[in-house]
C-alpha cells in the first residue's frame, strides 16, 4: 500500500524520473566513461533545478544535501585527479551526512543510546575492515593518508545511513519513512555497484549504479517537497502512540 501510494501520488515526477533513467542507461551502453559522466551531472543538475524551482514547501535540509549532489557530480568529472577524488568523497559524505541528520530529529534520546548505537558499532566495524580488504585485494594507489581516511569515512557514512533507515521506518512504519529508506539503499547500492564497476572491472554494473543513483535523487526530491505526508506521519504517530 505504502509503496503504491509512493509512485501514485508522484505519477507525472516519476515517469519523468524513469525517462531520465533509460536516457542515463543507454549513455552508458553506447557512449565513453567521461561522457556518461557527464550525462549524469547534466541529470543531475537538471533534477536540482527542478527543485529549487518548485513552489511547493521545500525541506532546506533536502535543498542544502542535493546542492552537495551537484558539487560532488562536477568533482566526479575529474575523479580520477587527486582534487577530484577528494572533493567528490567530501561532499558526497557532506551530502550522507546532512541526510542522516535530516532524520535524527524523530528518535529520541533512549532509542538512539540503546541497541541502535551498539549496531553501529558493530557494522562500521565491520565495514572498515572489508574497505581494507579491498584496499589490500586490489592494491589500491591513494595520494595520500586523507585519500584513505575519505575512502574510510565514506564507507562508515553509508552503514549509518542504511541503519538510520531501517530504525526510521521500523518506528513510523508509513510512506514517508519508506519513501526514506527508499532513497537511502539506492544511494547505498548505486556506491556498491559503482565499486564493483570502477575498481573490479565489472562495467556491466555502471548501469545498475545510474539506475539506482538517479532513482534515489529522485525519492530524495520528492521527500523534501511532500510534507502533506510528513503531517500525515506525525498524525498516524502520534494516534497509534496514544492507543497504545
Amino acid at each position: 500500500m505504502h509503496l503504491r501510494s509512493i509512485f501514485k501520488r508522484n505519477w507525472g515526477f516519476t515517469t519523468t524520473v524513469f525517462f531520465l533513467v533509460f536516457i542515463n542507461i543507454l549513455v552508458v551502453l553506447i557512449a565513453d566513461l567521461q561522457i556518461s559522466r557527464f550525462a549524469r551531472l547534466v541529470t543531475v543538475a537538471g533534477l536540482v533545478i527542478f527543485y529549487i524551482f518548485n513552489r511547493q514547501l521545500k525541506n532546506i535540509w533536502v535543498g542544502i544535501a542535493l546542492s552537495c549532489f551537484l558539487l560532488q557530480e562536477l568533482f566526479f568529472q575529474f575523479y580520477e585527479q587527486s582534487w577530484g577524488y577528494k572533493g567528490y568523497m567530501l561532499m558526497g559524505g557532506l551530502a550522507y551526512s546532512i541526510i542522516i541528520l535530516e532524520c535524527l530529529p524523530k528518535f529520541t534520546l533512549k532509542v538512539l543510546n540503546s541497541g541502535l548505537i551498539a549496531v553501529a558499532v558493530l557494522l562500521i566495524i565491520a565495514n572498515t575492515y572489508t574497505l581494507y580488504v579491498i584496499i589490500d585485494m586490489l592494491s589500491l594507489d591513494f595520494k595520500d593518508n586523507l585519500d584513505v581516511f575519505l575512502f574510510y569515512l565514506y564507507g562508515a557514512l553509508m552503514m549509518i545511513l542504511g541503519l538510520i533507515a531501517i530504525a526510521y521506518n521500523n518506528k513510523y512504519n508509513s510512506t514517508r519513512s519508506l519513501r526514506y529508506t527508499l532513497l537511502v539503499f539506492c544511494f547505498i547500492f548505486s556506491d556498491i555497484a559503482a565499486l564493483f564497476a570502477y575498481y573490479f572491472g565489472f562495467e556491466f554494473f555502471y548501469i545498475f549504479s545510474r539506475l539506482f543513483f538517479i532513482t534515489a535523487i529522485g525519492l530524495f526530491i520528492s521527500y523534501g517537497l511532500n510534507y502533506e505526508i510528513a503531517r500525515e506521519e506525525i498524525y498516524q504517530y502520534e494516534m497509534i502512540d496514544k492507543k497504545l
